[in-house]
């Protein structure tokens, strides 16, 4: 096989060199500066100037011919022009070796850049690896390994997410329903009905756990330290309950022992007040609570707890510790409570859910537990679901949490190659910008809202008279502002200019879970500035 690379000036060097292991690859220079400025046109001339230099045509040497760049054009007029089949390669240079390294498993594009392709390969392939471990047959190897409803949990899986629905009781059927369906779309692999601390519902549970069972067939547990609570949820057969404790352990074993509900167990006595605050007596006393249970032939889950950081008492670094020795000491599947963490950090979420759950893997957790109770903690569930296969995939390929398939870099760049050819224009004037002492008013206004349920971008339109005119709905900036010019809702340049400004905004604050207000600043605090 041989390949011939065409790019343009600025990107020749990085192109070289990250192909000069190839002995199978050329790499062509053009004369455009940029090689997003190559057309189809350019690229045929190109070839034609290549073949007359050589005398021969390039099909005879080269297999085909792949073009760098963020090239917007269909490629497919260079080989019918040619001879000479021509495709799109990655868009960055540094990308192109695990292109060609996995060339037999992807179909190049005149249309679409390779690494869409890539992404989507090595992806796939690390499903496939976690789907072939979830298959592998139940071994207890002691406790480590249980079934939670249908659900297998243990060292020999990936870390599960329990997705913590708070004040259960308090929602409405639909608000319930709408929250179970939103944490399984994030996926959550179980489901957990948070009850109202210091109230009993004992007789909502019915209802409660209904709606539930309606929705998925995933484990369904209750969360509560009320006893009354606690004996209803096992009798009406949830998966797992939590949580278990000195203080309520001997009333609820007889309705343990009679079902399939796996109990999560803490080190606490909260009927008399304990919570152990040292690495030794969280370990002693969780030891102690969970030989009750196993004595009984019920199967737990231990939670030595997860504490906040820089929490009085135990602290956090000594929590993780507790957990670490913990695990080292017994043979079941353990909890670990992310969420204390996390809602009570004030920091965005997304790096320190795959740091706690980088955490968690390597000291041996099973169950990994949050709710999305604050708004900095939204996609909590959906980001731990990621980083539990990060490190799944790791942990099983003794390798680095990287290049796995899966990554949780939302807000940067793992590559930061940006193009800039300003300083290159010598000779050419330079404005520096401000803005207009003096608004003429267009002859209508917009009011722009975000319809988050449906992640629509809404658009209301007044007249002069501030009359509401038309509500516009789209998913993107372009449909709506398109739409407006074809209903001649705009008349003046600047106001187009502001509504594009703004619907950019609220696109943004819509797939990041940011905040959108008209006119203020996304990224408004001290960090930004």
């Amino acid at each position: 096989m041989k390949i011939l690379i065409i790019t343009g000036k600025q990107a020749y060097q990085k192109v070289k060199n990250a192909v000069k292991k190839y002995n199978f690859i050329d790499v062509h220079k053009t004369n455009i500066s940029i090689a997003a400025f190559l057309t189809p046109n350019m690229i045929i001339n190109e070839i034609k100037l290549l073949e007359k230099e050589k005398n021969i045509r390039l099909s005879e040497i080269y297999d085909f011919v792949l073009v760098t760049g963020l090239i917007r054009h269909d490629l497919k007029k260079v080989e019918e022009e040619t001879g000479i089949k021509c495709y799109k390669s990655t868009r960055e240079a540094s990308d192109i070796p695990l292109l060609i390294d996995n060339l037999k498993d992807i179909t190049l594009s005149t249309r679409d850049y390779a690494d869409d392709q890539i992404i989507k390969f090595v992806k796939q392939k690390s499903e496939e690896e976690i789907k072939k471990a979830e298959e592998k047959p139940l071994n207890s190897k002691g406790n480590v390994n249980i079934k939670i409803g249908a659900l297998k949990v243990g060292d020999d899986y990936p870390m599960r997410v329990l997705g913590e629905i708070v004040h259960t009781p308090w929602l409405s059927d639909k608000e319930l329903e709408e929250k179970i369906t939103y944490y399984l779309n994030s996926g959550a692999d179980m489901i957990d009905l948070g009850m109202v601390s210091n109230e009993d519902h004992s007789k909502d549970l019915k209802r409660i756990v209904g709606i539930a069972r309606d929705i998925t067939d995933k484990p369904i547990s209750v969360d509560t330290l009320n006893t009354e609570e606690l004996i209803e949820a096992i009798n009406l057969g949830v998966d797992m309950v939590l949580s278990v404790d000195g203080g309520n352990a001997e009333e609820l074993i007889p309705y343990l022992k009679e079902g399939d509900t796996v109990a999560v167990v803490l080190p606490t006595n909260y009927r008399i007040n304990y919570v152990p605050e040292t690495i030794e007596g969280k370990i002693k006393s969780l030891e102690g609570n969970v030989n009750k249970l196993i004595e009984n032939d019920i199967k737990v889950v231990g939670d030595p707890i997860l504490e906040p950081i820089n929490n009085s008492g135990c602290n956090f670094t000594e929590s993780v510790i507790a957990c670490k020795m913990f695990k080292e000491k017994n043979n079941i599947p353990m909890f670990f409570g992310i969420g204390n963490v996390t809602e009570l950090f004030d920091v965005d979420s997304n790096g320190a859910h795959a740091l706690l759950t980088a955490i968690g893997s390597e000291i041996g957790a099973n169950i990994l537990f949050t709710p999305e109770a604050s708004s900095k903690c939204k996609f909590s569930i959906k980001e731990l679901k990621i980083a539990t296969k990060m490190m799944f995939l790791a942990k099983k390929r003794n390798s680095l949490p990287k290049d796995v398939g899966f990554d949780l870099i939302n807000y940067k760049d793992k590559k930061f190659d940006e193009l800039t050819t300003h300083e290159n224009y010598k000779d050419v004037p330079v404005i520096m910008a401000k803005e207009n002492e003096r608004q003429i008013l267009d002859e209508g206004s917009f009011k722009i809202e975000l319809d988050r349920k449906n992640k629509l971008i809404v658009v209301i339109y007044f007249d002069r008279r501030k009359n509401p005119k038309y509500i516009i709905k789209g998913k993107t900036p372009k449909e709506i502002y398109e739409t407006a010019i074809r209903y001649n809702l705009i008349k003046k340049i600047d106001h187009a200019s502001y509504l594009g400004k703004e619907l950019q905004k609220a696109e943004i604050a819509l797939k990041i879970g940011k905040k959108y207000n008209q006119d203020f600043e996304l990224f408004y605090n001290e960090f930004w500035k």
